[in-house]
């Protein structure tokens, strides 16, 4: 174990990087170029929705509407870089701290808070000394390079959720819950079944601090009980 500070980072390489700043703003610059020529032999289908635009688009002449079309596909390519950069995980490790930044957002941990690191699909799960899940979200590195990097700075990986057999699947008025837990249950999977990420991730922060563990499969959701923290 190393005692010094030394530094792992976990996220998209340099080559990674390049590709996503290059590939998504070129292709939108190549598409750009063409759109007026689709947008002309669009037109001619009347199966091809959006009719509308596209005779638009086709009615407009002069050789600058290519020009025009490339540098919007070349931005919009840009756009989708910077999302893709801002939403990928990085993951910073030392012998004393775990951080982890996505979204301009940044989460520290101490080692001594973390009682075990798995992947739990395609993951990353953090869990605290009581059995609760600190972080939940999808790394950029592979699997090896995560395990590699988490024991070599004295972290305790595992191969699996070391707490996956006391999970039980949640049911709408599951008596071993109270009213208000399967309230917050019903109210995630509405969130889920519409797609809206976000309500559903800050649901199982509330059920956390309410004691309750969730683990998902698909849209079913499992759940189990972790200590109470003092």
């Amino acid at each position: 174990m190393n005692h010094g500070m030394e530094y792992s980072d976990l996220g998209l390489s340099a080559s990674d990087r390049i590709l996503i700043w290059a590939v998504p703003p070129l292709l939108g610059a190549v598409v750009g170029w063409f759109i007026p020529a689709i947008a002309d032999w669009a037109t001619g289908l009347a199966w091809v929705p959006f009719q509308g635009p596209l005779e638009l688009i086709a009615s407009i002449q002069g050789p600058w509407v290519v020009i025009v079309t490339a540098i919007l596909g070349l931005l919009a390519g840009m756009v989708l870089s910077h999302i893709a950069i801002k939403e990928s995980l990085a993951v910073r490790l030392s012998d004393q701290e775990i951080r982890l930044r996505m979204h301009d957002a940044e989460q520290t941990f101490t080692r001594d808070e973390v009682s075990a690191v798995f992947l739990d699909g395609k993951q990353l799960v953090l869990l605290g000394t009581e059995g609760q899940e600190l972080y939940r979200e999808k790394p950029e590195a592979k699997r090896d390079a995560l395990d590699e990097a988490f024991k070599r700075h004295g972290y305790s990986w595992r191969d699996r959720d070391p707490f996956a057999d006391q999970y039980v699947r949640w049911v709408a008025g599951s008596p071993e819950l109270t009213p208000g837990l399967n309230a917050l249950f019903l109210a995630r999977e509405k969130a889920m079944e519409n797609e809206e990420k976000e309500d559903a991730a800050d649901l199982r922060r509330e059920l956390s601090k309410l004691g309750i563990t969730v683990r998902d499969d698909g849209k079913r959701q499992y759940w189990r009980q972790h200590g109470r923290r003092p």
